[in-house]
């Protein structure tokens, strides 16, 4: 995806807020492949993917007499999908998400007792190996993972090089698979891949 200014970003708000159909195009055209790609990462399956997007897009179009009040709608969008994305794998995992009055989620398994017992310890040690991330480290995994920012917007954010940017994610996705692998009960499979961001999803659903 081109980087595209922000002037054009702004005035295809405005115009989309009058009812301009052709700047809804432009936005829906602009994002889309690259909106399906990040969610296709997070839900693994890409119908559901572009089902997830084209929901999305919908909305705003629905609610477009509000979009001059985004501020930042190409963060906006990723989190919206993302937010969508973890609403479906909630809806289809066989793991359950819940919330609590006080804004903690937390990750129930569909199996018995002890082992939901045993991915609890997990999640919370996943949480802990979070927490132990570097701050600079800790900062490009949320801008990335969470806002859906590219290597260069969080490079411009936090004043450091794309390259730097790219090593700190690698560093942080490294030590939460480290921890996944370490902490996992031998007995039981191993977590696939598909399961990660499943299981980082309390962290991100909490932030």
């Amino acid at each position: 995806m081109s980087a595209l200014p922000d002037d054009i970003l702004l005035a295809w708000q405005q115009q989309i807020a009058r009812g301009d159909e052709r700047a809804f195009d432009n936005l829906f055209r602009h994002f889309y492949g690259h909106l399906v790609s990040f969610a296709v990462d997070i839900v693994k399956l890409r119908p559901a993917a572009e089902e997830i997007v084209s929901d999305v897009f919908v909305k705003i179009w629905q609610k477009r007499a509000e979009i001059l009040l985004i501020e930042k709608l190409r963060v906006f969008l990723f989190v919206a999908v993302k937010n969508q994305c973890y609403n479906h794998l909630r809806k289809h995992s066989l793991w359950n998400v819940t919330i609590s009055p006080d804004n903690i989620a937390t990750l129930s398994s569909a199996y018995n007792p002890e082992e939901d017992m045993a991915f609890r310890e997990l999640q919370h040690q996943l949480n802990k190996a979070i927490e132990q991330l570097p701050d600079q480290c800790k900062q490009v995994f949320k801008l990335i993972r969470e806002d859906g920012l590219k290597y260069k917007e969080v490079a411009d954010i936090l004043g450091i090089s794309p390259r730097t940017v790219e090593t700190q994610l690698f560093r942080a996705v490294k030590k939460l698979r480290k921890v996944l692998t370490e902490e996992a009960d031998p007995h039981q499979p191993d977590l696939p891949d598909v399961l990660l961001p499943v299981i980082l999803v309390s962290w991100f659903l909490a932030s």
